[in-house]
């Protein structure tokens, strides 16, 4: 007669499926209706050299092909992220050749019609859209879209069980949100830009591109745990336990760095998702002590600490009362996280049957005291955080000519406004709107505010702007002298 079994006491599959549970953002997408960028069309004048023409026209179609590809990015599923990333990957080099055209050649860079680039946030609850002239502008949308299709991809790779593929794709999310904190977003503000980061898209600002490469490291270091989980046999408790605590570790330094470099940008972001972030923290606490208390049982090290630990990894599992209180937020029916309710409940009972098999038998068995606390020597004194953000380089671009015709500089062009403003959809202001020391401001930093920067009526050429930004609407294209059947504006300088 075979020998009486006991309780399957393994990790159960729903530990897996909360220690990979991510927030999948949707993507930015480009604002379309009514004025359409060309590139083409803005540099005819000046980029009529066949490499110009070339880029130009590439550039604008490498635009609709990502406008294209980002259509469904709001409808979660629907949304292919590996297009979205392919897209962003074929435009962003075109984008870049043309901005490094412009800088080194800043006195052949006009614009027969102007450059408006309108852009909705991906992160931001409400999705808000943000206008700017600035090349800049659109280059770091561009990464920031790269960046959230390589995290929306991992989490397509997650949800496939592709665990290992998911953690080299945050790690690149990562990278991307690096390269924006600590190279493209301080160079656009060492030019003297005057954006202010309120009138920006949350997800191309310094603090929360920073504070999300250490929430995308922690989050490719749950697909790496993940991928121990699912493999076959008993995993190395020890090695879960301090991987697991550094995923916790990683989770509160997000919270702590949004709250203290980007608490106004956090308030426009989904609650739900900050739920998941709190939850995430505590379940991979949950998880090192229970990982730890495995291993000290496994390895018949110190029966009475493992339980011990157990109890406090289930301190951890309960739902907790306060958001400043250790437990899980709430994940019942009317929760945000009611999606992860089974398997929490399921995750608890495994825990109690753990718990009641280990204390019957050191009563029966082993009779080591379980002390009332942890000693301060058996704590972990810190997690394992081994994920590193993949480099990543915009890598360098070959400027095209641009000249502009005798012809062109027959009238001297005005220039527009340079001052950098920059404001979302609908909130800008007009010289009647503002206040007095508003309107001097405007003025002493643009002498034409008053003419919505045109200027009086012989010039109608435009400037393109590098790093600073416009929010007048594009007038309608006129003739010289607003004639009709005139010779085309010659285009305007680039403002210093």
């Amino acid at each position: 007669m075979d020998d009486e079994q006991g309780p399957d006491l393994s990790h159960p599959d729903a530990a897996i499926r909360l220690a990979s549970a991510v927030h999948r953002f949707p993507c930015p997408t480009m604002v379309t209706g009514g004025y359409r960028v060309s590139f083409a069309s803005s540099f005819r004048t000046t980029g009529g050299h066949a490499d110009a023409r070339k880029l130009m026209k590439q550039a604008d179609s490498a635009r609709l092909s990502l406008s294209e590809a980002l259509v469904g990015s709001s409808k979660g599923n629907a949304v292919s992220h590996k297009t979205i990333v392919r897209a962003a990957r074929d435009y962003l080099p075109l984008m870049n050749r043309i901005l490094v055209t412009c800088k080194v050649q800043p006195e052949a860079a006009r614009l027969d019609e102007k450059l408006l680039f309108e852009w909705s946030s991906g992160v931001e609850h409400n999705r808000s859209s943000f206008r700017s002239e600035a090349l800049m502008f659109e280059l770091v949308m561009l990464l920031a879209t790269e960046a959230l299709g390589l995290a929306g991809n991992a989490c397509d790779e997650s949800s496939d069980g592709n665990f290992a593929a998911a953690s080299r794709e945050f790690k690149a999310a990562a990278g991307m949100m690096d390269f924006l904190a600590e190279d493209q977003l301080p160079k656009w503000i060492a030019r003297g830009s005057s954006v202010e980061d309120d009138d920006l898209p949350s997800e191309i600002t310094v603090g929360v591109c920073a504070a999300f490469r250490g929430l995308f490291l922690a989050t490719a270091q749950q697909m790496a745990v993940t991928t121990v989980l699912v493999r076959p046999g008993v995993p190395n408790y020890g090695l879960l336990a301090k991987l697991t605590l550094g995923v916790a570790e990683g989770m509160e330094s997000f919270f702590d760095a949004i709250k203290s470099k980007a608490s106004r940008q956090m308030e426009k972001m989904d609650t739900g998702f900050f739920h998941l972030i709190s939850f995430q923290a505590n379940l991979q606490r949950a998880l090192s002590l229970y990982f730890q208390a495995r291993a000290l049982w496994d390895t018949n090290e110190n029966y009475g600490l493992a339980i011990r630990l157990l109890h406090e990894a289930m301190q951890f599992m309960r739902v907790r009362d306060k958001s400043s209180e250790k437990g899980l937020p709430d994940t019942g029916p009317k929760s945000s996280l009611k999606a992860l309710g089974d398997d929490t409940n399921e995750l608890r009972h495994h825990m109690k049957l753990v718990l009641a098999t280990w204390e019957k038998d050191n009563s029966a068995v082993y009779f080591e005291k379980v002390p009332q606390i942890i000693p301060e020597s058996e704590k972990l004194p810190s997690g394992i955080m081994m994920m590193k953000p993949e480099l990543y380089e915009l890598g360098e671009a070959d400027p095209v000519p641009l000249s502009v015709p005798a012809s062109a500089m027959a009238s001297p062009p005005v220039p527009v406004s340079a001052a950098g403003r920059m404001s979302s959809r609908g909130s800008s202001k007009s010289a009647e709107e503002m206040s007095d020391e508003e309107l001097a401001r405007a003025l002493a930093e643009d002498p034409n505010f008053l003419d919505g920067g045109r200027g009086g009526g012989d010039g109608g050429g435009r400037s393109i702007s590098v790093g600073s930004v416009d929010d007048d609407p594009p007038p309608p294209y006129t003739s010289s002298g607003g004639s009709g059947g005139g010779m085309p504006p010659p285009p305007a300088p680039l403002p210093p």
